[in-house]
């Protein structure tokens, strides 16, 4: 049974889905998601997890969680991913990002590199973009998903990510946390491609990558299972008994 469940991060309501099994098999999986995503578009992903307690935030100015008219910097978004774990007062944890969500979901993995077990990474770089002047129209006029995302998020909200974006690597601040990486990306393209994939390997000890069959960039699409699939292997593979 998925449960809505709210909590606070100085004062901006965050609103998140808990999968909340009755009896939990192994450390929680906090998941970080893309850029208009809402939790509300994984539950079919929460419930395949079963018996593997997994946390998905509608980070601020999307879905039920507060809009405040600025505070979208990486920082203040890893910030929402912490309130939910502290609100569930969850120790060690498994991070599973989707696109953009990488960017603060490593930010948090930072803050609490003794607590993170596994990343596992869906179709990003451990980067942060600098937006360009137009990425709010753009967005903004754009569809995700089949849905306009003029109805997934607040205009405001696309101009403050914007705003505070800024273009910054994290290769050595992601090898230095010393756990296994997983990076997932699509059989059709997406942001990984072969070079990138060399890339992960030659800077980050012992990451994997794994390809999702007919995929591009959302590897949700067609299967909404495949990569929560390969992410559940990876951590029994790679961090067994947690």
């Amino acid at each position: 049974m998925v449960l809505e469940k709210f909590t606070d991060n100085e004062g901006v309501k965050i609103r998140y889905l808990d999968n909340d099994p009755t009896h939990p098999v192994g450390l929680p999986i906090l998941f970080a998601t893309g850029i208009v995503d809402f939790a509300d578009d994984y539950v079919e992903t929460l419930e395949f997890f079963a018996d593997r307690r997994v946390l998905v935030a509608d980070l601020r100015g999307r879905g039920g969680s507060d809009a405040p008219p600025s505070g979208y910097s990486v920082l203040e978004q890893a910030g929402d991913l912490r309130s939910v774990l502290e609100a569930n007062d969850i120790g060690p944890f498994h991070l599973m990002t989707f696109s953009r969500g990488t960017t603060p979901g490593l930010a948090l993995a930072f803050q609490l590199s003794d607590r993170v077990r596994t990343v596992s990474i869906g179709d990003y770089l451990p980067a942060e973009v600098a937006l360009p002047s137009e990425f709010t129209e753009q967005m903004w006029t754009a569809r995700w998903r089949g849905r306009p995302n003029s109805t997934r998020v607040r205009r405001h909200v696309l101009a403050g990510i914007q705003t505070a974006s800024r273009s910054r690597e994290f290769w050595s601040e992601l090898a230095a946390l010393d756990v296994p990486v997983l990076v997932g990306r699509g059989s059709q393209g997406g942001v990984i491609d072969d070079g990138r994939a060399a890339t992960y390997r030659n800077s980050v000890p012992g990451a994997e990558i794994v390809t999702i069959p007919g995929s591009g960039h959302d590897l949700f699409r067609p299967s909404r299972t495949a990569y929560p699939s390969a992410v559940l292997e990876f951590i029994s593979r790679r961090s067994p008994g947690n």
